[in-house]
């Protein structure tokens, strides 16, 4: 089974993202933090693509992922959803299925798995987005 989130943080430069797209951004991120523990400081390096490993920050990536829809409780990905966002900032199918077949590796916890697609999403696709 494989699993993405974003997100994992999925997360985009916050620039990248609309006044619209923050706002949802923020609330889920806000929701997740209190859950996760992270510190904003690691959650700010994480939208700009400076993942540092820690236990916290996995926990916020995937706890992201779920409310946006990307991942489920199981840790699964949802192939869907994901491919929705993807084409939105690809080029075309091709590129969605590679991208999709390049990050979305299944790694031994769901929080693990998270943060190492969202760190493949953000190489790949900067401007990509969890939220719509």
């Amino acid at each position: 089974m494989k699993f993405l989130v974003c997100l994992l943080f999925v997360i985009v430069a916050a620039n990248a993202l609309t006044k619209e797209q923050k706002e949802k951004l923020d609330k889920i991120s806000k929701e997740c933090k209190n859950q996760s523990g992270v510190s904003q400081e690691l959650i700010d390096k994480a939208r700009t693509g400076e993942l540092i490993n820690d236990p916290k920050l996995k926990a916020q990536i995937y706890c992201v992922s779920k409310k946006a829809g990307l991942a489920t409780e199981a840790g699964e990905i949802n192939m869907d959803n994901l491919k929705t966002k993807l084409k939105k900032v690809a080029a075309n199918d091709d590129e969605v299925n590679k991208i999709i077949q390049k990050c979305v590796v299944k790694k031994p916890t769901p929080e693990e798995t998270a943060f190492e697609v969202y760190k493949c999403l953000h190489a790949n696709k900067p401007n990509f987005s969890v939220v719509d």
